[in-house]
């Protein structure tokens, strides 16, 4: 759990989706793959039309998403003092040993420190962007870049329960500076009956309201005045039984049309929400907003507060 109120912006979203658009029901065996493991559910009621797939190196993609933060906040990639990496487990997995070579070389950071934060699955960005804030508690340190990536190589692997896995990076930067939001608290816990593979909706429930109850204390907010949430982009009935179980409206879910057109993007989801909203609506200084992400055995949330930049 974090509670922080200290001037630190946080700003400059950018994505880069995998550069290819596919369509779920054209991967091979689709309808049984479905089936197997989202147990009879509909997928026509999930929401997720089309997802993007990555036809080169995942690094490509991560330097697009950077270069395009660097260049929107007026920053030199000399500047960057950290670089933090989120992932979720599989995709760590899948990293070349010199990823973080590659990416830092590219962006010519050469006097840039990378990080990685994994295996808490798609929920990796949110610990991520605490600790990108953590780390300018350094006087030394100016400006942090946080990015999160996630991938599949193989079609078949993206159907997941309640999900159509896409392509995607999603990228930051933090500096002590007013920026788009700020992050007034944060946490995540764990379903230990997630992790065995036998979570219920009982333990889902539990888990979330958790870790909700304990940001918005952590936070002094009320869960009333949450203007947006930025969602996982999951099953989307699912999705909004979710956040009602939890007190949250559905109204107030901004994750409907990033689902329809790029599937469910690992951690960085919430990331990507936060970017098309703003984009469609604007951002509001002052107003509360939730970051959240959620995978089988954990549930994650942020509060994010509008700021005047």
């Amino acid at each position: 759990m974090m509670s922080d109120h200290e001037d630190v912006g946080i700003g400059s979203f950018a994505c880069a989706f995998g550069d290819v658009e596919c369509e779920p029901e054209k991967i091979p065996d689709f309808g049984a793959l479905w089936e197997t493991v989202s147990f009879g559910t509909d997928f026509r009621e999930m929401g997720c039309t089309t997802y993007r797939k990555m036809s080169g190196p995942v690094e490509d993609y991560v330097v697009d998403a950077v270069r395009r933060t660097l260049r929107d906040a007026g920053v030199a990639a000399a500047d960057i003092d950290h670089l933090v990496f989120a992932t979720s487990d599989p995709t760590l997995a899948l990293l070349p040993s010199d990823f973080a070579g590659r990416v830092l070389l590219a962006l010519g950071m050469d006097d840039c420190v990378p990080h990685v934060m994994s295996y808490q699955r798609c929920c990796s960005s949110l610990t991520a962007l605490r600790h990108g804030q953590r780390l300018l508690a350094d006087p030394e340190a100016t400006h942090v870049v946080v990015v999160a990536v996630d991938f599949m190589p193989h079609d078949r692997d993206r159907v997941l329960p309640y999900a159509i896995f896409g392509d995607a990076a999603a990228s930051c930067l933090l500096a002590r500076r007013p920026g788009l939001v700020r992050l007034v608290s944060s946490g995540i816990k764990i379903d230990p009956e997630g992790l065995r593979g036998r979570d219920t909706f009982v333990s889902r429930q539990d888990v979330a309201e958790r870790t909700l109850s304990a940001v918005l204390r952590a936070g002094g907010r009320q869960q009333a005045k949450i203007s947006k949430v930025f969602a996982a982009n999951l099953h989307k009935p699912l999705t909004l039984f979710n956040a009602t179980s939890v007190g949250l409206r559905p109204d107030t879910l901004h994750f409907a049309d990033t689902l329809a057109a790029y599937g469910h993007c690992g951690n960085a989801d919430w990331m990507i929400n936060l970017a098309d909203y703003h984009e469609r609506f604007g951002i509001q200084p002052g107003q509360t907003y939730m970051a959240q992400s959620l995978a089988p055995g954990f549930y994650a949330c942020g509060l994010l507060e509008g700021s005047a930049q």
